[in-house]
């Protein structure tokens, strides 16, 4: 009996985890205030997703080969942190994305194939688009829309198996407050996602924009962004690991991914 348990625990310990690959801009690096970096850097919504997907029992091991924001992201001119995370996300092996500082969804597009095949993921975590859209816009932002549209398919095609979740993205602070923002949103939450899914696609959505706002109300909270422009503070990636955390319970997996 009680080599019988010792077993057990042996083949719980090495179940296989499940491949999480964030994709997106430099809200899914994590960037705060750079280049000053007056704001601690924390991995962003990782550090709080893993911890939470970890303590819930599961498995996970982040996939991707973005070297930001320790490589000073586009050109070197972002800088590098200056702070020790409190959660380092580097010492466990687990800073692996696709994110990339100031990057459109047409450069997502032309990589997510390759990205794909290098790494395999069970779970695809896909939030992009603020750079497509200028501050205060008001227009449909066509283009962005078709490049996702794009992306999903790619996803659908060449990886069928894996959980793909897409964001309906953060929104600018108040002062640039993008009316357009909240119309691709609603193309996500009602054209794309519902497309994917009732062609029986494994495609859902989270709502990300929810949680830069006062609760309750449809106003935008400034004190949750780090740079006063786009990008969330420690409080606004919380609750934003909060929200992936729960789009992939949403999911029902098993213990460890079904692979052949």
């Amino acid at each position: 009996m009680i080599g019988w348990c010792v077993l057990g625990a042996l083949s719980l310990q090495a179940a296989e985890p499940y491949r999480i690959m964030v994709v997106g801009d430099s809200i899914s690096v994590g960037y705060t205030d750079l280049p000053k970096w007056t704001v601690p850097y924390e991995f962003g919504f990782r550090a709080g997703l893993y911890t939470r997907l970890t303590n819930s029992g599961m498995a996970v091991q982040f996939v991707g080969g973005s070297k930001e924001p320790w490589n000073g992201g586009s050109a070197g001119k972002y800088g590098v942190p200056t702070n020790s995370p409190k959660l380092d996300l580097r010492a466990i092996g687990q800073d692996h994305c696709e994110g990339y500082g100031g990057k459109k969804t047409g450069f997502i597009r032309e990589h997510i194939a390759g990205w794909l095949a290098q790494d395999s993921p069970d779970i695809i975590l896909l939030m992009v688009g603020i750079n497509d859209i200028h501050r205060n816009n008001t227009n449909e932002p066509v283009a962005a829309e078709e490049n996702l549209s794009n992306i999903v398919a790619t996803v659908v095609q060449l990886a069928p198996k894996a959980h793909l979740i897409v964001a309906q993205i953060t929104p600018y602070s108040s002062r640039y407050r993008s009316p357009a923002i909240e119309k691709y949103n609603a193309y996500i939450r009602d054209v794309l996602v519902p497309k994917f899914m009732s062609a029986g696609s494994r495609v859902t959505t989270v709502n990300q924009y929810a949680n830069l706002l006062v609760p309750g109300t449809t106003n935008i909270d400034d004190s949750l962004y780090a740079n006063g422009i786009n990008h969330p503070n420690a409080a606004g990636y919380d609750r934003m690991a909060e929200t992936w955390f729960k789009g992939i319970q949403a999911l029902q997996l098993p213990d460890a991914p079904a692979r052949q």
